[in-house]
């Protein structure tokens, strides 16, 4: 006898395409704003523990926000490298451009892993 498994495959199942929908728009504004407030407390600062706070003001939030949609979580690390230009024009050139460069970077790395490596497991075939 076999049996037929009705459990959905979620390792290597394809995902949609990239899209910008109304929440991941909404998310690249609040991202951008979260790190003007960011970058002002760099900017008045100007201590050590201060450029950590871009460590933790995009890892924290974007897994937090990405568990419910991972386009979400994109579009908030977009708004908060974005906000990094108009400040480097306004404010100041290195924390402008240094939190450009992190949240980025960061987007980078995760668009890699999450993105491109996903859609490749889904060509796996399994048992």
């Amino acid at each position: 006898m076999s049996y037929k498994s009705d459990k959905e495959q979620t390792v290597g199942r394809p995902e949609p395409e990239f899209k910008f929908s109304i929440g991941t728009i909404v998310f690249i504004i609040i991202g951008f704003i979260i790190s003007w407030w960011n970058m002002l407390i760099i900017f008045n600062s100007m201590q050590i523990w201060s450029y950590l706070t871009i460590i933790f003001t995009t890892i924290i939030p974007t897994i937090i926000i990405a568990l419910k949609n991972r386009l979400w979580g994109y579009g908030y690390l977009l708004g908060f490298a974005l906000a990094g230009i108009p400040f480097s024009i306004i404010e100041d050139l290195f924390v402008g451009w240094y939190t450009f460069a992190t949240a980025f970077f960061i987007f980078i790395i995760l668009w890699l892993i999450f993105w491109k490596t996903w859609r490749s497991l889904s060509s796996i075939r399994q048992v």
